[in-house]
């Protein structure tokens, strides 16, 4: 009898009918499961191997991941567009921040207002 276990999924679609199911990659483990129907189940995230419940972004992906290691779209300060972790962010909003303290003390520093005369 094969013990249960949390699984690794990855998509597969059947080319003549488009069908799409999710089977497990762990070895010697043979489950099999309509993508559909994998919904709020249980799951190995493919990128970090912790435990994470299938949401409805999750089960559109080859490899399902869960949220944090997700990719988000940002804007630089130049107005470029590019993707970073989510994990990341904190560190991006703090050098966000050491970058408008900067740039303020740039202004101050080169402000040529003239001086009021007393």
């Amino acid at each position: 009898m094969t013990e249960k276990h949390t699984h690794r999924l990855k998509r597969h679609v059947y080319p003549k009918t488009k069908t799409a199911v999710y089977f497990c990659t762990l070895p010697d483990c043979h489950y099999k499961i309509e993508c559909a129907l994998a919904l709020g189940k249980n799951s190995i995230c493919n990128i970090c191997g912790n435990e994470f419940i299938l949401n409805e972004y999750a089960i559109k992906l080859l490899r399902p991941h869960c949220e944090l290691c997700g990719k988000i779209r940002v804007r630089t300060s130049d107005g470029k567009r590019h993707f970073v972790r989510r994990d990341s962010l904190p560190v991006m909003a703090a050098l966000s921040e050491d970058i408008v303290a900067l740039r303020s003390k740039l202004a101050d520093a080169t402000d040529t207002s003239e001086d009021e005369d007393i």
